[in-house]
């Protein structure tokens, strides 16, 4: 079944500029080992291809993860990095500070 073809409701990102039609994801996820950095890749990924449906069209979305006060390692950002890109207007680490 594609998940995609069920009813999830309205699409509310956490910051939404209109003037600009862009929308920001703020993923407050533990990110600390592969695994987990893994699950929030395939979270972040599957809710940027839900907006992308519910959002006008030229719209674009940003991903913030919320990864302060944990112990992240430069390997696990880079693949995180490596894997959304592509699929987003901007990604950032808050613990990196600027995008």
């Amino acid at each position: 079944m594609d998940p995609l073809s069920l009813d999830w409701g309205a699409a509310t990102a956490e910051f939404a500029n209109e003037e600009k039609n862009a929308a920001t994801h703020i993923l407050i996820h533990n990110i600390s080992t592969p695994e987990r950095a893994d699950r929030s890749i395939r979270f972040a990924l599957a809710r940027v291809k839900w907006f992308a449906e519910k959002m006008p069209p030229g719209s674009t979305q940003e991903v913030w993860f919320d990864d302060r006060d944990q112990q992240v390692s430069d390997t696990i950002r880079k693949s995180m990095k490596e894997r959304l890109t592509p699929h987003v207007a901007g990604l950032m680490f808050m613990s990196e500070g600027e995008a």
